[in-house]
Parts: structure tokens; C-alpha cells; sequence
């Protein structure tokens, strides 16, 4: 009995055939630049139409010679690892034009022949996307955790720092001072000169207190005109620190923006020195506590004071 290759109805062969396309029909289709690599000559042995179209015919001559141009293996390349392991590696490339390549290596073995089949995909437009995902979720966290008026740090952004703080002085062994600072008489300015220049004393007095500061202190806005301050350990001298930090408020007038005018502000500062490894340590809300006790102290003696 003869036997008879199946057909589909218009005479093609079936799509299961293994005679249906060659292999070079079948990665010319794939949108990714495919390259055959030999690993011991670095020799590229075979390419895909992609490949043609971005690099030429390069078949027989260097892949990194003639792929990045390179006189000796990129230093990014996997491929043997690839052929170490038996499976496939891969790699981000950024390449001086902007763009991003995605490389893959898929290893191949045939007797001593150590080939990796290499596809470069471009992902610019994805790592751009990732990129821009990455920046608007930093300036949504910059945005919770900071005063948009003062820039200083908002109550929120400031408590999950010095908390950090607060538990590494546990760790260490060192004190912690915190000071919460008020302007003094701050309804009043608002009422005589209005909100607008509320807020230019408020960002005046913020720009003093972070000149009288250190890089490693904590310096906050606490909320409306209220400041916090945590001191960086070690311990220093926290009651010349406050008056340091109060004269230089008190020594600065501010222009009023649009007049002729110039007002000067004082502050009142309450503050504590408070040891995380006493008999009863509590947490950082007991340091608050004390600050503002003592701050509600320097108000009620005249204001214009610093009380610890």
C-alpha cells in the first residue's frame, strides 16, 4: 500500500510538518536580533534577519568586534557562564546613544563546539517607563515627608527618622536631646500683616534654625509655627546649644516682601535631655512629652527663653 504525506485541503503541507519552514525562516521572523556565537573563537557562526539589519553580515568575523565594536569580549557578556551552568544568562546593556539592550545567552553543545544562540531585544522604551515610575514614586515619598512651605522635614517624615535614631542610641548607649522651638506671638502676626507674611516668617525662621544646625541634626517642622529639633548624638551642651539657636532668631530681622517694613521674631524653646537606657527608657514620646512641657514653661515665664 502506497502511503501519502498529509495535506490540508489547498495541497500545503500541515503546519506540524518539521519540513514546513527551515530554521532560518523561523528565527528571521522573530522581531529579536538572533546571533549563533562559537564561545572558544568568538566567531559569530549564523545571525537572523534582525541581525542583518542592525549589524550587516557579519557571519565568520568577531562578535564583539563587529556587534559593540569592541577589541577584545565585553566586559558584560555571560555567555560562558551560560555553557558553565546550562542555562540562560542575561544582561542590560546602556549604550552611549541612550538606548538600552536586553542580551540573552542560551547555551548549545555539540561535542567539543560550545556555541550560545545570543538575542538582543531593545528595552529602551520600557527601562524609560521604569525610569519615570521610579522618579514620580521618590517625589510622592519627597512629598509625604516634607513641608512644602518650609522644605524642612513634616511631622511624619521627621518621627520615622528619629525613631530610627532614638533605637541606635539604645544600641550605643548615648543620650538624645530633643527641643521643640515655638514662635513667639505668631497669631499676631498673621492678624497685623496677614497670612502671606505668616508664612515668609515661617520660612525665615526655618532658614535660620537650619544655618544653626548640623548636618547629622534632626530639624523638623512640628506644625503650624513649631519646629522639632532632635540633636544628633553624642551629647553636647543642649542648653548652650537652644540659646544659640534662639539669639541668632531673635538677632535676625526679616523684610517684609512688597513694603518697607521689617519685623523681627523671638522664639520659645522647651527641651530634654532624655537617656533610652534609664530605669524606665520608655520611647521617643516620652522625650516629646518632656519637651513640651517645658517649652509650655519658657511661654508661661515670659517667652523669648529657652527651658530644659
Amino acid at each position: 500500500m502506497s502511503q501519502h504525506k498529509a495535506s490540508t485541503p489547498d495541497g500545503e503541507p500541515p503546519l506540524s510538518s518539521p519540513d514546513t519552514f527551515s530554521i532560518q525562516e523561523l528565527v528571521d521572523a522573530s522581531p529579536a536580533t538572533i546571533s549563533l556565537i562559537d564561545t572558544h573563537k568568538w566567531e559569530i557562526r549564523f545571525q537572523n534577519c534582525s541581525s542583518r539589519d542592525m549589524f550587516g553580515d557579519v557571519v565568520g568575523q568577531s562578535c564583539h568586534e563587529k556587534l559593540v565594536q569592541s577589541p577584545a569580549p565585553c566586559t558584560f557578556c555571560r555567555a560562558k557562564e551560560a555553557l558553565r551552568t546550562g542555562k540562560t544568562t542575561s544582561s542590560e546593556v546602556a549604550l552611549a546613544d541612550g538606548r538600552w539592550l536586553l542580551i540573552q545567552w542560551a547555551p548549545i553543545r555539540r561535542g567539543q563546539t560550545f556555541l550560545a544562540v545570543e538575542s538582543i531585544i531593545d528595552v529602551t522604551e520600557s527601562k524609560r517607563r521604569e525610569e519615570e515610575s521610579r522618579r514620580l514614586k521618590e517625589l510622592f515619598e519627597h512629598q509625604a515627608t516634607i513641608d512644602p512651605l518650609t522644605e524642612l522635614l513634616n511631622r511624619r517624615g521627621w518621627t520615622e527618622l528619629a525613631e530610627r535614631i532614638w533605637w541606635r542610641a539604645i544600641q550605643n548607649r548615648e543620650l538624645v536631646e530633643v527641643l521643640l522651638l515655638d514662635i513667639d506671638h505668631f497669631k499676631e502676626v498673621n492678624d497685623r500683616f496677614g497670612h502671606a507674611v505668616g508664612d515668609q516668617v515661617l520660612r525665615h525662621v526655618a532658614g535660620v534654625l537650619r544655618q544653626q544646625t548640623r548636618p547629622g541634626d534632626l530639624l523638623g517642622r512640628w506644625g503650624g509655627e513649631e519646629f522639632i529639633l532632635l540633636l544628633y548624638p553624642p551629647m553636647m551642651d543642649v542648653q548652650a546649644i537652644g540659646e544659640r539657636i534662639r539669639h541668632a532668631v531673635g538677632a535676625s530681622s526679616m523684610a517684609i516682601e512688597g513694603t518697607s517694613t521689617s519685623i523681627q521674631v523671638t522664639i520659645s524653646i522647651g527641651g530634654t535631655t532624655f537617656d533610652p537606657n534609664g530605669k524606665e527608657p520608655g520611647g521617643l514620646d516620652l522625650a516629646l512629652i518632656g519637651a513640651d512641657r517645658n517649652l509650655y514653661k519658657a511661654k508661661k515665664q515670659g517667652r523669648n527663653q529657652t527651658c530644659l
